[in-house]
C-alpha cells in the first residue's frame, strides 16, 4: 500500500456517515476531546488494515529516535517504507488564531520541527477541520502559516473541495523549505 493508497482508506473511514455526525457534533460543541477521538479512530483502521495484510505494521506514540524523549503520534509502516504523522484537530477554523493550535507555541510548529529529527521514511501531518473552511480562507491560512514559520515547510497534499461541509481530512507532507 503507498502512503496515497492510505490516506484513501483514512478519507474512507472518516467520511463514512457516522464518522461524518461525530465530526458534525465536535463542531457544534468545540474542541475539548476531538483530537483524542481522531487518534482512536485511526488506531482502528490501522490495526483492520494490519490485520488484513494491508500495512505492514504501525505503532502509536513512537520514539522519534531510540535516544529521544520526543515522541510521534504514529508510524505506519507501508511499502517497506515509515510513515510517521501527527494528528491535529482543528474546531472552528474561522477562529483559528484563538484556537491555538497553529499559533505560536500551540503545538503545530513544535511538531513539524519534531518531524524534521526523523532520520527516515515520510512525514507528515493530519489535520482533522471541522467544519471545512471555505477554500479562498484555508489557502490565506495555510499560506499566511508556512510565512511565519519558514524555514519549516509543508505541503498540501489533499484538495479541499473535495470534502463534505462537515470536514476535512488535510494532509501535509513535511519538509524542510532551505
Amino acid at each position: 500500500m503507498t502512503r496515497d493508497e492510505l490516506f484513501a482508506e483514512i478519507d474512507r473511514h472518516f467520511l463514512a456517515p457516522e464518522a461524518l455526525r461525530r465530526a458534525e457534533l465536535f463542531a457544534r460543541h468545540g474542541r475539548s476531546s476531538a483530537e483524542g477521538w481522531f487518534k482512536g479512530e485511526l488506531m482502528l483502521l490501522l490495526e483492520s488494515l494490519a490485520k488484513d495484510g494491508r500495512v505492514e505494521g504501525w505503532r502509536a506514540d513512537v520514539p522519534i529516535t531510540e535516544d529521544s524523549r520526543q515522541r510521534c503520534d504514529f508510524r505506519i509502516v507501508t511499502g517497506g517504507r515509515p510513515l510517521w504523522l501527527e494528528v491535529k484537530t482543528l474546531v472552528q477554523p474561522a477562529q483559528v488564531a484563538d484556537s491555538g493550535v497553529m499559533s505560536k507555541g500551540g503545538g503545530f510548529a513544535e511538531d513539524l520541527v519534531k518531524l524534521m529529527r526523523v532520520r527516515e521514511g515520510e512525514k507528515g501531518v493530519l489535520l482533522f477541520v471541522v467544519p471545512r473552511p471555505e477554500p479562498s480562507q484555508w489557502a490565506d491560512l495555510l499560506a499566511s502559516y508556512a510565512r511565519r514559520i519558514a524555514p519549516l515547510g509543508f505541503r498540501e497534499l489533499s484538495e479541499i473541495g473535495a470534502y463534505p461541509e462537515s470536514l476535512y481530512v488535510c494532509k501535509l507532507e513535511v519538509r524542510e523549505v532551505f
